[in-house]
């Protein structure tokens, strides 16, 4: 057996997978519910919480947005007992539907939190690019965007129409064209409004913010927090 931390019964697992096709369009509370029931097909003792009404332990610490691909996804799992993490990928992979393949499972401290530093994206924006309002070519409108100190945009609430001006500027690490894409670096603090898009980081680009989404890549998260491995990566 692999070591693992164990408190009260408790094991924890880092559970990384990819996730593509249709089913990248299942909600997050969906999704979750989905590896509950993979878990349970699996016939792995799951921890719950205690009280009147226990949940189980299995949270995923950095949602995806509803339809965006990733190559890097993690889920956080308590089970009761410990198993070979081959084992463990082997039997949820089994239970899994078309488009989603667990690809690592990495034992943890159930008391240390599992919180993402920095993401990287790539955004195919074949097509897009061409209807851009800035017809500055992209390298150039890439390098204008950070030699900026400051660059702002419009962030509109959806359930009351607020606007709020944020500087996305501090969030975004590295910037570039990869053939028809742009890869990103994003960083993640837990300071208010801590985080950009993808979407807003296009739209700063000069494109359409609502067309961008589908078009994203999750290819790489860098955690704050992983004992045994630091990049969740396939």
């Amino acid at each position: 057996m692999e070591g693992s931390t164990q408190d009260a019964g408790r094991v924890r697992y880092l559970i990384d997978f990819s996730i593509d096709g249709d089913i990248r369009y299942l909600a997050h509370n969906d999704l979750v519910r989905m590896f509950s029931k993979a878990c349970a097909r699996a016939e792995l003792p799951v921890s719950f919480s205690e009280g009147f009404n226990p949940r189980a332990r299995l949270t995923l610490p950095f949602p995806r947005p509803v339809g965006q691909r990733s190559d890097t996804e993690r889920v956080q799992l308590d089970l009761s007992r410990q198993f070979e993490t081959g084992d463990l990928v082997d039997r949820l992979n089994e239970q899994m539907p078309s488009g989603i393949r667990v690809f690592a499972a990495v034992p943890s401290d159930p008391y240390q939190p599992c919180r993402p530093c920095s993401v990287t994206y790539e955004v195919d924006v074949t097509g897009i690019d061409a209807g851009a309002s800035d017809e500055t070519p992209l390298p150039k409108r890439i390098e204008s965007f950070l030699s900026s100190l400051v660059f702002e945009v419009s962030r509109v609430r959806h359930r009351d129409g607020r606007v709020k001006v944020v500087d996305i500027r501090p969030f975004v690490d590295e910037l570039d064209v990869v053939g028809n894409s742009i890869r990103m670096s994003i960083l993640v603090t837990q300071s208010d409004g801590g985080l950009t898009t993808p979407a807003e980081v296009c739209q700063a680009l000069g494109m359409d913010a609502d067309v961008i989404n589908h078009r994203v890549r999750r290819v790489k998260i860098q955690w704050l927090s992983n004992p045994k491995k630091q990049n969740a990566t396939p």
